[in-house]
């Protein structure tokens, strides 16, 4: 095991939250989930496996929180049966049983492509047990650790100020990488941050395309950057569309949204496109049949207003247009038809195969890789897994609605849109049917108005302010 300059530092900051009061290691734990090329600790006794900063801070963050015994109770409380929780750790149990007894019971009676990829190739192979297993399930119990912990600790009023504060951080931390990957590429000094991409996977941070430079931030390639920076467009937007935090939201909405347009990512296009699609039917709905917001009623007439104008300006430029339809081609339309849409055409195939394979049994987390999230976990997890996981998701958004303070709620859709954001990337996209700590800490957040774990606060008490 080799311990890296970031894990050292990494270390240092749990023991430090071990002793203080718990919001640090929070905005610790937070904030390091954006470091997405980063290697605290490698494994070379496993194949080189990482350990990412965040998973290794998730372990202080578990001791730090369940020392607490108020903290505790409510953690035990997340996950009664129906709840969010409940159904998670339904999920991860099966998955983790999945992990270990489908490759050996379908042993060699189906072939998959490989998780993690040998010298930059992915090779279909028989079915069998691999250390992928072990890695994902990890994943997996880390992030419903994650959820649990968030959850119980979110069950407060100062606890779900301080989630909304070190959500925002988030945001803010995610632009400003993506501002100094652009800076350090221009000025030739992109080793000033090798020591947050020293991970053993292939890292691409000086690659362009289409005459720009494809912004990776602290994440491995474009394509990642994109991915997590399209979950904190839509919390930002989400907020300002619910009247929380003005021009700060705006502004990072905005920041984050150009950010996504620049990132020459098929991800950030198709779910950046899904998303707004999703957003204007709900502002398009709440208009027709009750209240809307300012601020909605100005993205509903806006934005279809703005895309027009945009669109007319790149037809009438001559440069622009050629510009435009080579990158649209390129990366959207076209997509499908070059090696690599071949390729992630290839995955989902089979794993849609080893389902069929399997009898719906699934053949196990981390033995399949697919290019979409759904595709991914009918291939992993069977009918049986994929049962618990929607029950899981769908918990996350239909929920009954009780009495809260009013900047909760927005809080909490705001979360959840995030949220709704990555799983439409995801589905179009995600190999793995982990979804990422962030998507577990926004998801928690979301679901923070559990009757069970739920904290009475006076109505005029605000919750979160970021004004």
């Amino acid at each position: 095991m080799t311990v890296e300059l970031i894990g050292a530092i990494t270390l240092v900051v749990g023991l430090i939250g071990l002793f203080v009061r718990p919001n640090f290691i929070v905005y610790a734990f937070l904030g390091s989930t954006l470091l997405g090329a980063a290697a605290a600790l490698i494994l070379t006794s496993l194949g080189g496996t990482t350990i990412q900063p965040a998973h290794l801070l998730l372990g202080f963050l578990s001791v730090r929180l369940l020392a607490d015994r108020e903290i505790r109770f409510r953690v035990l409380q997340v996950v009664y049966p129906g709840s969010p929780g409940f159904w998670l750790l339904v999920t991860v149990g099966y998955s983790t049983i999945s992990a270990y007894l489908m490759p050996r019971l379908f042993q060699g009676q189906t072939f998959a492509y490989a998780v993690r990829a040998q010298s930059g190739e992915n090779y279909l192979s028989p079915l069998g047990p691999t250390t992928s297993n072990l890695t994902q399930s990890i994943y997996l119990i880390g992030d419903c650790v994650c959820f649990l912990l968030l959850a119980g600790f979110g069950a407060t009023e100062s606890g779900r100020r301080c989630l909304g504060r070190a959500a925002l951080m988030c945001v803010v931390l995610n632009l400003a990488f993506g501002l100094l990957d652009l800076v350090t590429f221009m000025t030739n000094t992109g080793e000033l941050m090798s020591f947050i991409r020293n991970s053993t996977y292939s890292i691409m941070s000086d690659t362009e395309s289409a005459g720009f430079k494809r912004i990776v931030g602290s994440f491995v390639e474009a394509s990642s950057f994109s991915y997590w920076t399209l979950g904190y467009f839509a919390f930002a937007i989400a907020l300002w569309l619910h009247g929380v935090g003005g021009r700060l939201t705006l502004s990072l909405g905005i920041l984050s949204f150009l950010a996504l347009l620049f990132s020459t990512s098929t991800t950030a296009y198709v779910g950046l496109a899904g998303y707004l699609a999703v957003q204007f039917a709900i502002a398009f709905f709440s208009f027709l049949f009750g209240p809307i917001r300012r601020e909605m009623l100005v993205f509903m007439i806006c934005a279809p207003f703005v895309f027009v104008i945009v669109a007319i300006a790149i037809a009438l430029n001559d440069a622009s247009y050629a510009y435009f339809s080579e990158l649209l081609n390129q990366f959207v339309l076209n997509k499908m038809s070059t090696s690599s849409g071949i390729e992630r055409s290839r995955w989902n195939s089979q794993a849609i195969q080893n389902f069929v394979d399997t009898f719906g049994f699934g053949a196990g987390n981390g033995s399949v890789r697919a290019s979409s999230f759904p595709v991914a976990v009918i291939g992993s997890l069977g009918i049986l897994g994929a049962a618990s996981y929607a029950m899981f998701l769908f918990s996350i958004w239909i929920r009954k609605k009780r009495p809260q303070p009013s900047s909760v709620p927005a809080l909490q859709i705001a979360a959840r849109s995030a949220c709704l954001a990555w799983l439409i990337a995801a589905s179009a996209s995600a190999g793995f049917i982990d979804l990422g700590l962030p998507f577990f800490a926004f998801a928690a957040l979301g679901c923070l108005d559990s009757p069970r774990v739920r904290t009475q606060v006076p109505r005029a008490q605000a919750v979160v302010s970021y004004r």
